[in-house]
C-alpha cells in the first residue's frame, strides 16, 4: 500500500461484504432523511475498534451482532475522526469472526450537487416547480449517505430500499425486486448488486418518464438466476436499455438512446466481456456540475450531455451531437473499466478516466466514421493537456495525494487528457490490435476487482511482447514532456530532447523514451524510438515529419529554416493531425512572426474540409487576441482583426450564401440535421467574422435576430455576432437573458457563451452581475465567453476584487464549478498586477479544494505575460 493511501484509509482489520441500505422520512424542504444500514463484515484482523467513514451523519444507534450466534456485542463507545472523516465503534471484547453492524441514523439532503442531493427545476411545459432527488457519491461522498467504508478497494454487495411518496419514480443500481404501499408512500426494494465500491453506489427519487431501447446482441445477464458473485445468469438475451428524464423531455434522449445500444454491443465485443448487469438506465439530472456519473447501471447526466432535439422534430448542432455520443460511450465505457476493474487506490484515477477518455473517442470515431474524430481528439484533449503539463503546477498521472479533499482535483485535464494522450501513443506505437488485446486480458484477469498500472501493462506486454511499462514509467509518475528539437546537416537529422515548459527553462533532470513516429516522405517509421539526449538519422528526400499524426505527447521544433520549408512546401501530403500538431508547437514555442509565417502558407492550401486544422489556428489567434490587447492601443486590435478576416475571405461569400440559406441544410439518411466538414468550417468562420464585426456577416445576423429566424443552425453564429457589436443595446441584452429561463438543453450554453461576448462597455456591468443570477452548474459557460473577450477583461477583474467574497461563496458551493470559473474568467490574463490582484481576491479564502487550478491559473498568467514581452514588438511593427 502506497504511503498516500495509508494516510487516508481507514485500518484493514475487518472489510464489508455487503450492505443493506434502507432509507425513508425523504423531507425534501427540509432538507433530511433516516436511514439504517447493515453492513456485514469479515475478519482480516481480530480487533475491538470497528472504523467506518461518516459525514453529516447524525448515529442514533449502533448494533454489533457475530454472525456465529447471533450474539449482540456491547458497545462501549463511539469516537470521530474529522481528519478521516471517520467514526471508531468500540466494543468490550476482541472481534475475530464475521459479524454485521446495524446503525439507525439520520442525514442531510445536500444541495450542492454532491452526495445525496436535491435539484430544482421547473417542469418542461407547465414551467412548475419541481424538486428531484439523486446522488453523485465520486470520490468521496458515500459517506454523507451512509455509513461505510469508502473507498475504491472496499468492494462490496449492495441491496437498496427506498420510502418514497407512490407519485415518484426510484431508480437505483439494479433493477426492483418488489414493492410495497406504505399509505401514501410506496418501498422499493431492489435486487442486490454485484461487488461494486461504494462510489458507484446511486439512486434517484422523482416524477421521470422514460423511453426504453435495446442490444442487437442478446448475450447479456437477465434476472433470471443472475449471479452477483460474477454478473452471469441462466438465460441470456437483450439489454434494455432506459433514458429517464424529468416529464416531458423523453423524447429528447433519442439521440443517446441510439448512441447507447450500439456502444454496448461494441464494448461488449471490444472487451469480450458482455455487459454485466441486467439492466442499463440513463438518467438526467437537472442540476449537474459534471457531464455525467458512470454509476453502475444508472448513469447520471446533466442535460446538455444526454438530451438533444435531434429525431425530436427539431434540430441540434453537429457540436451538441458529439458531446451526447462522446459523454455517453465515455460513461458505458466505464462500466467496465472503472466499474468491472476499478483502480486501487485514487492517485491512479487515470485507469479509470484516461482509459474512459480515450476509448470513449474511439468509440465514436467506430460509431460515426464521417465524423473526423481524431482531429476532434487532437483539438480537445491532447493540445489542452500538452498546454498544461508544461506548466511547473502540473502534476504527474499517478498523482500523489496531499490530503483528503485533494481526491477531487485529481479529477482533471491531467488523469483525463494526458491519461487519454499517453494511452494514444503506447495504442500507437504498438499498434491498435494488440494494445485492445491487452485490454481484454487485463479486464479479464481482474474483473470484479481492483488493479494498477502495473497490471494493465503487464498484459499489454503478455499480447505485444514489448514492455511498455519501462518505457512508460516517466511519462506517468513525472510531469512534463520532451520537447525535441531538430537540425539537419550533411543529409543527417540531428534530434535532441530536453523538458518542455511555459514560463522559463526547466532544468533537464531526465530523459524519456521517445517514439519519433517518423514520416519520412510517403514512409512511416512507426517503431523507431530513442532514448537519451540524442539521436542521429537520415534525412531523406522531400520531408520529414516527426510525431505524425500528433500521436505522441510531446513537442516538435524544427531549428534548421530547411525543414520546416520542406513541411509547408508539402503541406497537402499531411494528415490533418500531422497539420494541427505542427500549428500548435510553433504556436507554443516560437515567436509570433513564425507562426503568421506557417498559418498564411497552410492557409494557401486550405480547404473547407479540414474544419479541425482552420479551428486549431483559429484557436491560437484568439488567444493572441486576448494576450496581445492593450486598451491604451485598440488601432492594433482593429488590425489584428482585419488581418484575420483577410484570412478568411475566400471562403466568406461560400459561407454567407449558406448562412442565408440554413433551412437547406444537408440531411443525413435519417432524416436529421448533420452538418458535414465544409457546413462546420463554415459555422466556424462565420461566429469569428461575426465577432470581428465583418460587415456582410453582421448585416445578415442581425435580419435573423430580428425576425427571431435563431434555430439550432444558426444560434451560435447569430447570438456571437449580434452581442459582440460596439453597439449592441441593453434592449437587445435583455432580451437574450430573458431567454435563459426557457432555454433548454446546448441552448443555455450558447446564451451565456455569447452573452460573454459583449464588447459595449455600458453592458459590462450587467454581464458580471449574471453570475448571481444563473444556475452555478452553468456558471463556466459565461467565463467562456469572458476568454476570447479582451474588452471585458479588465471591467471583469475589477468587479471579481470588489465582490469577491460574496462571489467565491456562491460559487464554492461545489469544487468543479469554482474550479472551472478561475480557469476560464482569468487564464487569458497577463502582467504582475494581476497575479497580485487575482492573489488578493483569495487572500483569506479557504482554497484548499481549487489550489491547483488557481496555481495553474497563475503560472498561465505569468507565459502569457512572457509572451507578450517577446513579441511586443513585432506585434506593434506588423500590425500597426
Amino acid at each position: 500500500m502506497a504511503n498516500s493511501e495509508k494516510a487516508f484509509t481507514l485500518p484493514d482489520n475487518f472489510r464489508p461484504r455487503s450492505y443493506e441500505i434502507s432509507l425513508s422520512n425523504l423531507d425534501h424542504k427540509r432538507r433530511i432523511f433516516t436511514g439504517h444500514v447493515k453492513i456485514h463484515f469479515s475478519c482480516n484482523k481480530p480487533s475491538k475498534k470497528i472504523h467506518l467513514n461518516v459525514r453529516d451523519l447524525v448515529i442514533d444507534s449502533a448494533e454489533i451482532r457475530l454472525v456465529s450466534d447471533g450474539r449482540t456485542l456491547q458497545l462501549l463507545s463511539c469516537e470521530t475522526n474529522s481528519r478521516l472523516e471517520a467514526i471508531t465503534l468500540n466494543v468490550a471484547e476482541p472481534i475475530s469472526s464475521n459479524f454485521s453492524v446495524h446503525i439507525d441514523y439520520r442525514g442531510v439532503i445536500q444541495n450542492n450537487m454532491s452526495g445525496f442531493y436535491r435539484s430544482k427545476y421547473k417542469e418542461h411545459k407547465s414551467r412548475k416547480e419541481k424538486v428531484m432527488l439523486s446522488t453523485q457519491f465520486e470520490a468521496t461522498d458515500a459517506r454523507g449517505a451512509f455509513p461505510c467504508v469508502d473507498e475504491p478497494a472496499q468492494k462490496a454487495t449492495f441491496k437498496v430500499s427506498i420510502i418514497a411518496e407512490e407519485c415518484y419514480t426510484v431508480l437505483s443500481n439494479m433493477p426492483e425486486e418488489k414493492r410495497s404501499s406504505r399509505g401514501s408512500q410506496v418501498e422499493h426494494i431492489f435486487h442486490t448488486t454485484p461487488l461494486m465500491p461504494t462510489y458507484l453506489v446511486a439512486w434517484a427519487i422523482g416524477e421521470f418518464e422514460f423511453i426504453e431501447g435495446k442490444t442487437e446482441k442478446e448475450i447479456y445477464p437477465t434476472l433470471d438466476q443472475y449471479s452477483i458473485v460474477d454478473g452471469t445468469s441462466k438465460t441470456t438475451g437483450v439489454l434494455p436499455i432506459r433514458i429517464y428524464t424529468s416529464l416531458g423531455k423523453r423524447n429528447q434522449g433519442l439521440f443517446a438512446l441510439s448512441v447507447a445500444t450500439k456502444a454496448v454491443d461494441l464494448f461488449s465485443e471490444l472487451f469480450k466481456i458482455p455487459y454485466p448487469l441486467p439492466k442499463l438506465d440513463l438518467l438526467c439530472v437537472e442540476s449537474y456540475s459534471h457531464n455525467a456519473m458512470e454509476n453502475f447501471s444508472l448513469i447520471t447526466f446533466r442535460p446538455s450531455a444526454l438530451l438533444t432535439n435531434y429525431k425530436n422534430g427539431g434540430d441540434s448542432n453537429l457540436a451538441a451531437l458529439e458531446k451526447v455520443a462522446y459523454v455517453v460511450c465515455h460513461e458505458i465505457a466505464h462500466q467496465w473499466f472503472g466499474n468491472l476493474v476499478t483502480m486501487q487506490w485514487w492517485d491512479e484515477l487515470w485507469l479509470n478516466e484516461g482509459f474512459a477518455t480515450w476509448v470513449g473517442w474511439y468509440a465514436v470515431s467506430l460509431l460515426f466514421p464521417h465524423w473526423d474524430v481524431r482531429s476532434i481528439v487532437m483539438l480537445r484533449s491532447h493540445e489542452t493537456a500538452l498546454t498544461l503539463d508544461a506548466l511547473r503546477e502540473s502534476h504527474p498521472v499517478k498523482v500523489t495525494l496531499r490530503d483528503p479533499k485533494d481526491i477531487d482535483q485529481v479529477f482533471d485535464t491531467i488523469s483525463y487528457l494526458k491519461g487519454c494522450s499517453v494511452l494514444e501513443m503506447v495504442s500507437r506505437y504498438l499498434g491498435e490490435k494488440d494494445f485492445l488485446a491487452g485490454v481484454a486480458l487485463y479486464l479479464e484477469r481482474n474483473r470484479w476487482g481492483n488493479a494498477t498500472m502495473e497490471d494493465l501493462f503487464d498484459c499489454i506486454y503478455q499480447v505485444s511482447h514489448v514492455n511498455m511499462l519501462e518505457n512508460i514509467r516517466p511519462w506517468l509518475l513525472e510531469s512534463g514532456y520532451p520537447l525535441l528539437t531538430v537540425t539537419e546537416s550533411n543529409d543527417k537529422l540531428d534530434i535532441r530532447q530536453r523538458q518542455c515548459g511555459v514560463c522559463e527553462e526547466i532544468k533537464q533532470t531526465k530523459y524519456w523514451w521517445v517514439p519519433l513516429l517518423l514520416t519520412r516522405d510517403d514512409e512511416f517509421l512507426r517503431k523507431l524510438d530513442f532514448t537519451g539526449k540524442s539521436i542521429e538519422c537520415g534525412a531523406g528526400s522531400k520531408f520529414n515529419l516527426l510525431n505524425t499524426d500528433g500521436a505522441a505527447f510531446y513537442r516538435v521544433i524544427y531549428e534548421t529554416p530547411k525543414l520546416m520549408e520542406a513541411l509547408c512546401d508539402n503541406l497537402i501530403n499531411l494528415s490533418s493531425r500531422s497539420k494541427m500538431s505542427l500549428i500548435a508547437d510553433v504556436f507554443a514555442l516560437r515567436p509570433l512572426a513564425n507562426f503568421l509565417h506557417l498559418v498564411s502558407r497552410i492557409m494557401m492550401v486550405h480547404n473547407s474540409e479540414d474544419v479541425y486544422v482552420w479551428k486549431m489556428i483559429n484557436t491560437s489567434l484568439m488567444k493572441i487576441r486576448s494576450v496581445m490587447f492593450s486598451p491604451s492601443d485598440p488601432k492594433l486590435l482593429a488590425n489584428f482583426d482585419l488581418y484575420i478576416l483577410r484570412l478568411i475571405d475566400p471562403w466568406i461569400e461560400q459561407a454567407l450564401e449558406y448562412f442565408r440559406n440554413c433551412a437547406t441544410i444537408s440531411k443525413n439518411q435519417e432524416g436529421a440535421s448533420c452538418p458535414d466538414s465544409s457546413i462546420q468550417f463554415y459555422d466556424s468562420i462565420l461566429t469569428t467574422a461575426g465577432k470581428l464585426s465583418h460587415p456582410g456577416v453582421v448585416e445578415a445576423a442581425r435580419a435573423l435576430f430580428l425576425k427571431g429566424n435563431i434555430n439550432a443552425s444558426n444560434r451560435a453564429i447569430v447570438l456571437t455576432t449580434v452581442l459582440s457589436q460596439p453597439d449592441t443595446t441593453r434592449l437587445i441584452f435583455d432580451r437574450v437573458v430573458e431567454w435563459l429561463d426557457k432555454a433548454v438543453l446546448e441552448e443555455v450554453e450558447i446564451i451565456l457563451r455569447s452573452l460573454g461576448g459583449v464588447t459595449n462597455p455600458h453592458l459590462f456591468e450587467s454581464c458580471f452581475v449574471l453570475l448571481f443570477k444563473i444556475e452555478q452548474m452553468n456558471v463556466q459557460f459565461l467565463a467562456e465567453g469572458w476568454k476570447d473577450n479582451p474588452l471585458i477583461h479588465s471591467t471583469i477583474l475589477q468587479s471579481v476584487r470588489q465582490y469577491g467574497r460574496q462571489l467565491l461563496n456562491r460559487l464554492s458551493v461545489n469544487q468543479v464549478i469554482i474550479a472551472r470559473f478561475v480557469s476560464f474568467t482569468f487564464g487569458y490574463c497577463r502582467g504582475k498586477d494581476s497575479v497580485q490582484q487575482i492573489k488578493l481576491i483569495f487572500e483569506g479564502f479557504d482554497i484548499s479544494a481549487f489550489d491547483r487550478v488557481l496555481n495553474q491559473t497563475l503560472e498561465l498568467i505569468e507565459g502569457n505575460t512572457g509572451y507578450y514581452a517577446n513579441n511586443a514588438s513585432l506585434w506593434k511593427e506588423f500590425f500597426k
